[in-house]
């Protein structure tokens, strides 16, 4: 790479990341004003919310960064074009493969952090933050944490959620039911809970225990059960497996045990596959600025390559947002749900690029 391709790579970087810290700025707030709500609220602090929206600056990152790119890409080539340096640098016959390779240079090395981000801080520090503010947000006399497990006691009910050796975080859970003179009746464990709109908690593959005195001991299973327990929902931060806050080696791995266990692995499939789809195009939505501003909108204000870019990366957002929940409901491809916008996106870019001369 030579002095013109870094100077191209750096002017599209240099535009994303002042976007960036822009978008992170707003984000940040808004995810804060999100978190007063609950400030007062048993040990959870003002400061404990402040460390909940630093911690999860990497994820806001990940997820912000495609649509960053291209906006900052159009601003970073717009001020090229404006200042004319780009009509120079194609008029001295720097030919348009030429400047999409400095571009796509610049598209690399976004793909590359964010790739890095996704694999490491993003996914640490998410859980981190959300397994602090859960625990503040929690009765402190009714919580122990020693690890490898978080206990709660509410009346005479027990509640452990176990942290699984496989590494996916507090999948395990298990439920203790005393009678009154602190005598064991019922035992219940289930791999995965989540809670419907009757705040019901859904357990998959259930079993339980129940000792019934001198009538002996009753044993059953079931793969999916419905059970109110009466517990704070805020336990439910400890016990869902979110696809988000795993990195890519955890999520493979847990689709292969729920595979394994012919469990619904159709969600944590689009998830995996949308990270390697969000992942690519980022390097798109990057090349995508250049014939843009190559094309009508050379001498277009930077306010309208801002806005031009927003609404590009919304649409592509709410498209791949879209996909991905319909194909849980109609039970589709899991590869052609998360792909297809980024194929969308690649033909974009070829029909665009075919109009610039």
């Amino acid at each position: 790479m030579n002095v013109l391709d870094r100077y191209v790579a750096t002017a599209v970087l240099r535009g994303v990341f002042v976007v960036m810290a822009v978008l992170i700025s707003v984000g940040t707030v808004f995810e804060f004003m999100g978190q007063l709500p609950d400030v007062g609220t048993a040990q959870y602090t003002i400061r404990d919310a402040m460390a909940f929206v630093v911690l999860r600056i990497p994820r806001l990152v990940v997820r912000l960064l495609p649509a960053a790119a291209l906006i900052g890409a159009l601003v970073g080539l717009g001020n090229l074009a404006v200042q004319r340096e780009l009509v120079v640098m194609r008029s001295s016959g720097v030919s348009l493969a030429r400047l999409a390779g400095s571009v796509g240079a610049a598209g690399v090395v976004l793909m590359i952090v964010m790739a890095l981000l996704g694999e490491s801080l993003a996914p640490s520090m998410s859980v981190y933050a959300r397994d602090m503010r859960t625990r503040a947000l929690l009765d402190t006399e009714d919580l122990a944490s020693g690890g490898a497990s978080t206990w709660l006691k509410s009346g005479d009910r027990i509640v452990n959620l176990r942290r699984e050796v496989n590494g996916f975080g507090f999948g395990g859970v298990y439920l203790f039911e005393l009678d009154g003179e602190q005598g064991l009746t019922h035992i219940a464990h289930a791999d995965t809970t989540d809670i419907d709109q009757a705040n019901r908690w859904i357990l998959e593959n259930y079993a339980e225990t129940v000792f019934e005195g001198s009538s002996g001991v009753t044993a059953s299973t079931d793969r999916l059960a419905v059970k109110d327990y009466g517990l704070s929902l805020d336990l439910l931060e400890f016990s869902v497996i979110r696809a988000d806050l795993l990195d890519t080696s955890g999520l493979t791995r847990y689709i292969a045990y729920l595979q394994a266990n012919d469990l619904d692995a159709a969600p944590y499939l689009i998830a995996f596959w949308a990270r390697m789809a969000d992942i690519v195009s980022v390097a798109l939505m990057t090349l995508l600025a250049l014939p843009f501003v190559l094309g009508g909108m050379r001498s277009a204000g930077t306010g309208v390559r801002v806005l031009i870019g927003l609404l590009i990366g919304l649409a592509y957002y709410v498209t791949a947002q879209a996909f991905a929940n319909s194909g849980q409901v109609f039970d589709l491809d899991p590869r052609v749900v998360a792909w297809l916008p980024t194929v969308a996106l690649l033909l974009v870019n070829a029909l665009a690029f075919s109009r610039v001369r």
